[in-house]
């Protein structure tokens, strides 16, 4: 009877495979991503350039990871959820450790200072990650909660969006500068100049942080989304 019962299983299971976890396998890549932000908000309130590495070893493994990822709804035979869904869900969260590597990379090798927005618009970031991954941890569950937690994803887009406007404001304050100029102060030239070059530089930090908030908002909505085909 029992040898009778395990045939008929691993017949069904031919003809009807096993749904594999893909709750689990955005998760997984959840938590990389929060590794990632993690370190992100920690080399920009110490300087620890060895962050710069573990991200970077994060980035790769994340690579591995949502290669797998793929592969496992290629081969699925169903899927709770859109399987466009599931492949916007990986994407997007696996955007959000490539943004980290860049941030560091830039900042270590053009060799910029972080400031108050920078360290606000990461924290922020950070946050949402976490939201982001909490959301998704609920979503099986209870897709109501997690559909709050997209809301907050969105909202933390638009908190960070707003600082990155206040920053570029800021950014290129340099009536200082050429009054110096004007009144042909020594050395103003020069200062004027590394003045410049240092906008140019930030701004690329701004923008990396601007274009995260944006995939977040786009994970945000994809949880969204895929909380409305679950509830």
């Amino acid at each position: 009877m029992g040898g009778s019962s395990t045939t008929f299983s691993k017949l069904t299971n031919r003809v009807f495979p096993r749904m594999p976890n893909f709750y689990g396998l955005i998760l997984e890549q959840c938590d990389l991503a929060n590794q990632a932000a993690a370190l992100l908000e920690e080399y920009v309130q110490t300087g620890n350039k060895s962050r710069a590495d573990q991200i970077l070893k994060l980035e790769q493994d994340a690579e591995v990871m949502r290669q797998r990822n793929l592969d496992v709804l290629k081969n699925a035979f169903a899927t709770p959820m859109d399987r466009e869904d599931i492949y916007r869900a990986y994407t997007t969260v696996d955007c959000i450790i490539s943004y980290a590597h860049n941030i560091v990379s830039e900042m270590d090798t053009l060799n910029i200072k972080t400031d108050q927005y920078i360290t606000d618009m990461v924290a922020t970031l950070r946050n949402s990650v976490e939201i982001l991954g909490a959301g998704y941890k609920k979503l099986s569950s209870s897709p109501a909660d997690s559909d709050k937690d997209a809301q907050l994803v969105g909202a933390a887009r638009k908190k960070i969006e707003k600082s990155y406007r206040a920053a570029i404001a800021k950014l290129y304050q340099g009536d200082t500068y050429v009054q110096k100029m004007q009144q042909k102060q020594a050395g103003a030239e020069a200062e004027a100049m590394s003045y410049v070059l240092d906008i140019f530089k930030r701004r690329e930090i701004y923008r990396h942080l601007f274009d995260a908030a944006i995939d977040m908002g786009s994970a945000g909505k994809v949880l969204h989304d895929i909380v409305v085909q679950v509830a």
